[in-house]
């Protein structure tokens, strides 16, 4: 039942939402803005209804990869961690994208939502705290991606983090902030641009 699971994680976690609410306006969002499939793209070339669709379409996905892998193969806290794992794959290396993708934030966030719930909301709570002081999104991603390894660690409420679960926050952190480093390379050159500024003429 491991190879089902993952397997449903993984296709799940492949669908391009970005990209399917693209076509619903005639828009490929892979051809504008910054070319990612990701809310982020969504929200800059087609509005923030859209952006916000995106986004929780993606966080779902990830939520679905734990909850497969409960429902699956309950006794396993490594099989549960993996099917998280597969969902997050699956959105960066998407099969019916050539297996490319987007960075992966959101539907981490749902992964850990389904692994970790209460790590899941303080890593978004954090995100949307630097957010509304930054407005950039990208900010507030490495300000949660950096934190996460540390919340998951520390935050043992109502229980001890399952070491499974924190492997798998601490490599999301990690990947998290690799994929980032362009937009850390942005934010030193004060280049990076911010939710509401206007874009140059």
């Amino acid at each position: 039942m491991l190879i089902v699971a993952l397997l449903l994680s993984f296709v799940i976690g492949s669908i391009p939402f970005g990209v399917l609410l693209g076509k619903m306006r005639g828009v490929d969002v892979r051809s504008v803005g910054s070319g990612n499939i990701g809310a982020t793209n969504v929200w800059r070339a087609l509005g923030p209804t859209f952006g916000v669709l995106a986004f929780a379409c993606d966080v779902l996905k990830g939520v679905a990869g734990p909850v497969i892998g409960r429902l699956l193969i309950p006794d396993s806290d490594w099989g549960v961690a993996f099917c998280g794992i597969a969902a997050v794959a699956g959105h960066i290396f998407s099969p019916f994208l050539g297996f490319k993708g987007g960075k992966g934030i959101s539907t981490s966030l749902g992964a850990l939502f389904g692994l970790i719930p209460v790590v899941g909301i303080a890593a978004f709570a954090l995100w949307a705290v630097v957010l509304a002081g930054t407005r950039m999104i990208s900010a507030a991603s490495i300000a949660a991606c950096i934190a996460l390894p540390f919340l998951a660690y520390f935050m043992r409420w109502p229980s001890p983090t399952p070491w499974p679960f924190f492997i798998v926050a601490l490599l999301m952190g990690i990947f998290a902030f690799i994929k980032h480093i362009p937009n850390i390379k942005r934010i030193a050159a004060k280049t990076e641009p911010k939710i509401g500024a206007k874009k140059a003429a």
